[in-house]
């Protein structure tokens, strides 16, 4: 595959993704106008409830490895490796998409504005390697499910090339998770 099929891929997810934030951000907006009368029903942000407690940069960093970095492994190896991966990686990225809109529009209708900064500033910086590990797990293994069903079957040349990018996806998850541990605590206490 040529890297502009790469970025064909990287493109489309990023296409899924906006489209289920979208729908995130509207289904709660739609929902908080017609059913919930108050937006304090979805409660993001409790602050009160963490006020004077402190919790430890190794402890966060073992919690999100294995929440961040164990399931989307073992995911992206299954979707890779079955026929109908495309799919479900797609599933998965419009998933995310989904719940990143479902929290911006809980925080904007909880807090206002400053609801939307604090979100953004909660995910930041690691927000960008997560997204870039999310949409190139999921290039490969769209790629990797299709080459399944060529003639001839799989190559080792293909496997290389999809462990190959799925490690350097993993790798980027696992910086994600040493910026959310260690630097996002960091710098959000000197801007709050």
């Amino acid at each position: 595959m040529r890297e502009r099929d790469e970025n064909a891929y990287i493109r489309f997810f990023a296409l899924w993704f906006a489209a289920g934030m979208t729908l995130g951000v509207l289904l709660l907006l739609t929902a908080s106008h017609t059913g919930m009368k108050e937006g304090n029903s979805v409660r993001l942000f409790q602050a009160e409830a963490f006020l004077g407690r402190k919790i430890s940069a190794k402890a966060c960093f073992s919690y999100l490895l294995k929440v961040r970095l164990g399931p989307p492994a073992f995911a992206g190896l299954l979707f890779g490796l079955t026929a109908i991966g495309a799919y479900f990686a797609a599933a998965a990225v419009l998933a995310y998409g989904f719940l990143c809109g479902v929290f911006l529009a809980a925080a904007y209708l909880q807090n206002g504005i400053a609801g939307l900064l604090l979100f953004f500033l909660a995910l930041f910086p690691q927000i960008f390697l997560y997204l870039a590990a999310l949409f190139l797990m999921a290039a490969a293994c769209s790629q990797m499910a299709e080459t399944n069903h060529l003639a001839g079957g799989m190559q080792k040349k293909e496997y290389f090339r999809f462990g190959v990018r799925y490690f350097f996806a993993l790798i980027l998850l696992l910086w994600g998770i040493l910026l959310e541990s260690y630097v996002n605590p960091w710098f959000l206490s000197k801007i709050l």
